[in-house]
């Protein structure tokens, strides 16, 4: 008999524990079934990004919250797309498990450039709020999708550097007195401190400029390196060519400051070859980016009457696509650099096209190295 009553007690323990794993299993399992829908506001929204309002609240993006039966945490996630995409590799603009999310201008103009949307241009996109568990087995839910306009905004990625002095074509006019057609030094486009010119100089002195109509910025020599006036500072000394002639220019303003020449640099030194080198007649932009396309007739540059291997363009509208610059409306020479939309150097060897963006332009190109360099136009 007691043998008996130990078996019996054993299978009602048993039993016992089976029940509670039972009950456990129901308790615990998760629901899959959302209640509601999340409904994204506001529905249209038109977006300008400028230089100064990055930082700025672009808009409070809000959402209802919805339920499962069994209480979960849920996250939303707020994500956007081209109005022709998918949403299969969206941006996402915020992400959290609350009901709103703020979004700056800065963060529509990252995420619009990064779907590969034109600056300056207006962009049409769409927006929805992904609401997602930690469980696997619950499928995310989706908010309605709403529309949005956003004209992106790219800043410009490089400081310009303006000759003045009578060594340079300007003389010592600023740019006030002759419509600001000083011309440019070209750029190093993988350090902005660094700017480069091989032309021709009077033998005289000269600055630069970094605001043409302004005196200051001007930059200038200072205890053997590179000094600034920035507007609160004392005017560097000039740079100087010996004698006239062609001369490869140099210049880093890395670290320059009114009291600091930081570890600036710059070099004058005599080019042996420009003044042999051939002389164009003629010097063009063409291809899909310019006015005509790739047809003719190409899109004149300017000659310099100071130096003839300077060729400038001013206030040049350009679409986004490619473009070439060319001589004498010819294919025999011709340069291009698909490096940066702004500046590149040339090799006139079969070079690749330019990619360039929707905009209006200065466009300088010295035919002695290939250098070329596009500066936005307000």
């Amino acid at each position: 008999m007691k043998k008996f009553s130990i078996l019996m007690l054993s299978f009602l323990a048993i039993a016992a524990v089976i029940s509670c794993d039972d009950t456990d299993s129901e308790e615990f399992s998760l629901d899959t079934n959302s209640s509601g829908e999340i409904v994204l506001s506001p529905q249209t929204n038109t977006f300008e990004v400028t230089e100064t309002n990055g930082p700025d609240l672009a808009e409070r993006f809000s959402w209802n919250r919805i339920t499962f039966e069994t209480p979960v945490q849920i996250d939303y996630q707020l994500e956007m797309d081209l109005e022709s995409g998918d949403f299969s590799a969206p941006a996402v603009l915020g992400a959290n498990n609350s009901t709103n999310t703020a979004v700056t201008y800065n963060a529509l103009n990252d995420a619009a450039l990064g779907l590969g949307a034109e600056p300056g241009t207006a962009s049409n996109f769409k927006l929805r709020v992904k609401a997602t568990t930690a469980s696997t087995a619950v499928n995310p839910v989706f908010s309605n999708e709403i529309t949005a306009i956003i004209t992106p905004f790219e800043a410009y990625p490089f400081k310009p550097l303006y000759f003045v002095g009578a060594a340079t074509e300007p003389g010592w006019n600023n740019g006030d007195g002759n419509g600001e057609t000083n011309p440019a030094l070209y750029v190093d486009i993988n350090d902005v401190n660094k700017h480069y010119y091989t032309g021709y100089f009077n033998a005289d002195d000269f600055k630069l400029l970094s605001n043409l109509g302004m005196w200051q910025p001007q930059y200038g020599e200072r205890n053997g390196a590179v000094g600034v006036n920035d507007g609160a500072g004392n005017d560097p000394n000039s740079f100087s060519a010996p004698t006239a002639g062609y001369y490869d220019f140099n210049i880093d303003v890395t670290g320059v400051t009114n009291t600091s020449e930081g570890s600036s640099s710059f070099s004058m030194v005599a080019n042996t070859t420009a003044a042999t080198a051939p002389a164009y007649t003629s010097m063009a932009i063409i291809g899909a980016a310019t006015p005509n396309g790739w047809n003719d007739p190409d899109t004149d540059l300017t000659q310099s009457t100071f130096d003839p291997h300077q060729w400038v363009g001013r206030d040049m509208v350009l679409i986004a696509g490619e473009m070439k610059i060319r001589a004498d409306n010819d294919w025999t020479d011709s340069w291009g650099d698909n490096t940066s939309a702004y500046a590149g150097q040339g090799n006139n060897n079969n070079d690749p096209n330019i990619t360039v963006k929707a905009g209006t332009y200065d466009i300088f190109f010295n035919d002695l190295d290939g250098s070329f360099l596009l500066i936005p136009q307000e």
